[in-house]
């Protein structure tokens, strides 16, 4: 696909939490510094799996300055039938290892259950495919370790898409931090609480021991946006976790967490509570609030259709005790995280935009929560 400088996408994009993100001029994902000029220099993408939003890549990849999709591997019919319908120009093939024969395909993008990121990342590595893997990275952090060295052996890259740090009230909250605007910061509570709805999901995220549960699925993004504006330096974290919305005893069908409070502490004396909950009955909040020492600041995430929700950014910093409303820019997040990894490929950077190794630090992170709620300690983590 060749766009010209003044091209537009003529279709709009979903995000994957339920927003429709409208269409976008394509000059601020033009700003690398090799821009292709035929067919022949696209970078060469397979998406491996269409559940949730691995569909929504189509639209990405198709719409990412010097990338072409080749392919997409779904093994399950049902799952490809939609996307092959949408998209009849598109090749799909049910063995994602035959795509990764293919001297066609650079780049793949992992969007497949949790519990087959492990397999799929290692061997997409071993056959010399830069890796773009949703979140988590894998089940464990020495399958993640795994994976990051398979790439580095075979000279690629492999990437956790951590996408949150492309949400705008996300970046904005990091620059408010770096700037000191409000002063130093002390302490944030990142929350989102959300509807369970579990006859909507798929059985495997109903299974703790495939990736299901609220804290592979909402637990590593929380944890990933706080490393990033307080830093990964964390020293030591608590945890209670638990399956309380829908009690095991209650629906044997569900084996995994569904609510959990955490405490992190940094090296550096500062603090942060994590708290997720999917809810049967109850109300979405779903962001983060800060607290500095000359002031306050929120954002909230838009999540479902119910009244209220927003994406937004809050500043309170005077004496009034009233929030101030900022105004954030709206981006496609997916599409500048993938167009950023392109470049990165095109470049031959030395890393990715997100640092391979911070996908398996959140896992390091997330395996502690776990451990603390275990044992009922303290548990320090050991860089």
């Amino acid at each position: 696909m060749i766009l010209n400088d003044d091209a537009v996408l003529t279709h709009p994009i979903c995000d994957p939490y339920g927003s429709t993100i409208p269409p976008k001029r394509l000059d601020e994902y033009r700003q690398h510094t090799h821009a292709c000029e035929s067919e022949n220099e696209l970078v060469g993408v397979a998406v491996l799996g269409t559940g949730r939003i691995g569909g929504s890549y189509i639209d990405v990849v198709n719409s990412t300055p010097g990338a072409e999709l080749k392919v997409v591997a779904e093994q399950r019919a049902e799952a490809a039938a939609p996307w092959e319908d949408k998209y009849p120009d598109v090749e799909f093939v049910t063995d994602y290892k035959a795509v990764l024969e293919r001297d066609d395909v650079d780049i793949v993008i992992g969007t497949l259950p949790h519990w087959l990121h492990y397999q799929a990342g290692l061997d997409s590595a071993e056959a010399g495919k830069n890796v773009f893997m949703e979140k988590p990275l894998a089940l464990s952090a020495t399958e993640g370790r795994q994976m990051i060295d398979a790439a580095a052996a075979n000279g690629v890259k492999l990437m956790t898409a951590h996408t949150q740090r492309y949400y705008p009230a996300v970046q904005e909250m990091k620059k408010l931090v770096d700037s000191k605007r409000l002063g130093e910061l002390v302490m944030a509570h990142d929350m989102w609480h959300k509807p369970y709805q579990p006859e909507t999901r798929p059985p495997w995220m109903l299974i703790g021991e495939k990736g299901g549960g609220m804290g592979q699925m909402d637990g590593t993004h929380e944890i990933d946006r706080l490393m990033w504006i307080f830093g990964d330096d964390i020293e030591t974290v608590s945890a209670q976790i638990g399956q309380v919305t829908y009690p095991k005893s209650e629906n044997p069908e569900i084996d995994c967490d569904d609510t959990a409070m955490c405490f992190l502490r940094w090296k550096s004396g500062k603090v942060a509570t994590i708290s997720r909950m999917a809810w049967r009955v109850g109300a979405t909040e779903y962001g983060g609030d800060f607290f500095f020492t000359e002031g306050m600041a929120r954002f909230r995430l838009k999540y479902g259709s119910a009244p209220g929700q927003e994406t937004a950014l809050y500043i309170a910093d005077s004496e009034e005790g009233t929030w101030q409303k900022e105004e954030i820019r709206e981006n496609n997040p997916l599409l500048e995280e993938f167009t950023e990894f392109v470049q990165a490929i095109e470049r031959g950077d030395a890393d990715t935009p997100i640092p391979q190794e911070h996908g398996l630090r959140v896992l390091r992170v997330f395996e502690a929560t776990e451990e603390s709620a275990r044992t009922g300690r303290e548990v320090k983590i050991d860089w």
